[in-house]
C-alpha cells in the first residue's frame, strides 16, 4: 500500500512538471522541434534521469545550434559577397554591352549619312563625267571644224592672190607694149575674158570670209578689164593696175588675220581640250575614291549589322543572367532569414527548457 502511494506521488509530481514545462512552451506548441525537445524531457523525467545530465545535453544541443548558426551566417556571406562579385561582373558586361551597341548604332547611322553624301556624290561625278566627254567631243569637232574651215579659206586667199599676181603680170606686160585696141590679138583678148571671169569668181568666193572693204576692189578692177577687153586706155590701165595692187595687199592682210584668228582659235580649243582632260582625270580620280569609299563603307555597314546583332543578344542574355541572378539571391535571402528565425526560435526552446531544469533543480 506504501509502495503505491510513493508511486502515485511520482507519477503526480511528474504530471505536474509536464504541464509546467509545456505551459512555458506553449508558444513553441505548433513548433516540430519543441515537440521533440518535450518529448525528450518527457521522457527523461518519467525514466528518472538525472536532471543535470540532461541540462548538459541540452546546453550541447543549444551549442551546436549556435555553430550551425554561425557557419550558416559565414556560408550566407560568403554567397553574399560572390553574388555581390558576380552581379557586378554582368552589370559591367551588360554596360559594355550597352556602350559597344550605342557606338555601333552611332557608327552605323554616320556611315549610313556619310553613304547617301557619297552615293549623291558619285551621281554627280558622273554626270559631270558625262558632260565633260560630250564637252570634250564637241570641242575636237569644232576644232576639226576649224581646221577644215581655215584650210579652205587660206586655199581661198592663195587662190585669189595668184590670181591677182597674174593679172598684175598681164597688165604689165600690156602696159609695157603701149597696147591698144588695135593691137590686141586674140590671144590677149581671151586673156583679159578670163581674167576678169576669175576676178568675178573670187569675189564671190571671198564674200564670205574677208573684209568688206577689199570686196570693193573687185568690181572696179572687173570693169575696167572689161573695158580693156574692146579699148585699151592707159589711164584705165594704170587705175586697173593700182586697183590690183591693193587688193593684193589686202588679200595678205585678210590671209595674214585669218591665219592669227585660227591661230587663237586653236589655242583657245586646245587649251579647252587641256582644260577638260584635266577635268576628266580629276573627276575619274573622284569618282574611283568615291567608289571604293562606297564599298568600304558598305563592307563596315554588313560587319556593323552581325556586330549589332551580337550586341543585343549579349544584352538581352545579360539582362536575362541579371533578372536571374537577382531571383536566386532574393531566394537565398528569403531561405536565409527563415533559417534564421527558425534557428533562433530552436535556440530559445532550448533555452526555456535549461531555464526550467535550473529551476527544478533550484528547489
Amino acid at each position: 500500500m506504501k509502495h503505491f502511494v510513493v508511486l502515485a506521488l511520482i507519477a503526480c509530481i511528474y504530471a505536474t512538471s509536464i504541464t509546467e514545462m509545456t505551459d512555458k512552451l506553449a508558444q513553441y506548441s505548433d513548433h516540430p522541434f519543441g515537440k521533440s525537445m518535450v518529448n525528450l524531457v518527457s521522457v527523461n523525467m518519467k525514466t528518472g534521469g538525472s536532471l543535470n545530465e540532461l541540462k548538459q545535453l541540452l546546453q550541447q544541443i543549444k551549442d551546436e545550434l549556435i555553430a550551425l548558426t554561425q557557419l550558416q551566417d559565414q556560408e550566407n556571406a560568403t554567397f553574399t559577397r560572390r553574388s555581390q562579385v558576380d552581379l557586378a561582373k554582368l552589370q559591367a558586361t551588360l554596360e559594355q554591352a550597352q556602350a559597344d551597341l550605342d557606338n555601333q548604332r552611332q557608327e552605323q547611322s554616320s556611315l549610313s549619312n556619310e553613304l547617301a553624301t557619297l552615293q549623291t556624290r558619285v551621281k554627280e561625278d558622273q554626270a559631270a563625267l558625262d558632260r565633260n566627254g560630250r564637252g570634250s567631243g564637241d570641242a575636237q569637232s569644232r576644232l576639226d571644224a576649224e581646221n577644215t574651215d581655215f584650210s579652205a579659206k587660206y586655199q581661198d586667199y592663195n587662190d585669189a592672190i595668184l590670181a591677182c599676181k597674174e593679172a598684175q603680170r598681164l597688165l604689165m606686160n600690156l602696159r609695157g607694149e603701149g597696147a591698144s585696141l588695135i593691137q590686141l590679138t586674140q590671144d590677149t583678148k581671151s586673156n583679159l575674158l578670163q581674167t576678169k571671169e576669175n576676178f568675178q569668181k573670187i569675189k564671190e568666193i571671198l564674200e564670205a570670209h574677208t573684209k568688206k572693204s577689199s570686196l570693193t576692189l573687185f568690181q572696179p578692177i572687173i570693169e575696167g578689164l572689161a573695158e580693156m577687153t574692146t579699148k585699151v586706155n592707159p589711164e584705165t590701165l594704170n587705175n586697173v593696175l593700182s586697183l590690183v595692187a591693193r587688193l593684193i595687199t589686202a588679200l595678205q592682210e585678210g590671209q595674214d588675220q585669218l591665219e592669227t584668228n585660227h591661230k587663237t582659235q586653236v589655242e583657245n580649243l586646245t587649251r579647252l581640250g587641256d582644260d577638260l582632260r584635266n577635268e576628266k582625270q580629276t573627276l575619274q580620280v573622284s569618282l574611283a575614291t568615291a567608289n571604293n569609299r562606297l564599298k568600304e563603307i558598305q563592307s563596315r555597314l554588313n560587319e556593323l549589322d552581325g556586330l549589332i546583332n551580337i550586341s543585343n543578344a549579349l544584352v538581352e542574355v545579360t539582362q536575362l543572367n541579371i533578372q536571374d541572378a537577382t531571383k536566386i539571391n532574393e531566394l537565398e535571402d528569403s531561405e536565409y532569414s527563415n533559417q534564421k528565425v527558425s534557428r533562433q526560435t530552436e535556440i530559445d526552446i532550448v533555452d526555456r527548457l535549461i531555464e526550467y531544469i535550473n529551476q527544478k533543480l533550484s528547489e
